[in-house]
């Protein structure tokens, strides 16, 4: 399974399940109870095929915890309850070919953006039909009309705007003070 002597130094291989680093965007994730082998010597570590997918995924899953991030099941769940396929999924939200692939088998995980458009659809399903159609990009939205306007709470009440008045100071303008 593993080779009894080290690539790097010749030292002695031994089957391990100590804990083992990966890094996920930069970040080191620490992930414990992985099978692998270690050299005693200088600590070169050695995987096979299922545990490195194994680790790849486990290490994604806690540094997509740790932000607080949608997990591959809830998006999935969501894709689902919008009865889109992953395509139509991606396409709805912008992203790429095969990104909703990875995120649902959990070798990827989504930006903050995406996450919160992702939220954002779960709270509000009808987002979806905005975000399919036209009508978000359409040349009106520009021109004053909001089609985002039966999404926004009844009870939300505009604010007047309220003017600033500025007054350039230089220095030694006391009067800036009073």
């Amino acid at each position: 399974m593993y080779p009894k002597k080290c690539g790097e130094c010749g030292g002695a291989v031994r089957v391990s399940r100590d804990p083992i680093g990966f890094v996920v965007r930069g970040e080191s994730v620490v992930v414990p109870d992985i099978e692998h082998g270690a050299c005693a010597a200088c600590g070169e570590e050695y995987l096979t095929l299922d545990a490195a997918e194994t680790l790849q995924k486990e290490a994604i899953r806690r540094s997509k915890h740790a932000r607080g991030l949608l997990s591959p099941d809830d998006i999935r769940a969501l894709r689902r309850s919008l009865a889109l396929s992953q395509a139509a999924f991606e396409g709805l939200l912008g992203v790429g070919p095969k990104t909703v692939v990875r995120w649902e088998k959990g070798t990827v995980f989504q930006s903050a953006t995406a996450d919160r458009l992702m939220r954002l659809l779960m709270v509000e399903p009808r987002l979806a039909a905005l975000l399919h159609g036209d009508e978000l990009y359409a040349a009106r939205a520009v021109c004053g009309a909001n089609p985002a306007e039966p999404f926004v709470a009844a009870s939300w009440e505009a604010r007047p705007v309220q003017r600033m008045h500025l007054r350039v100071v230089t220095p030694g303008d006391n009067a800036a003070a009073a």
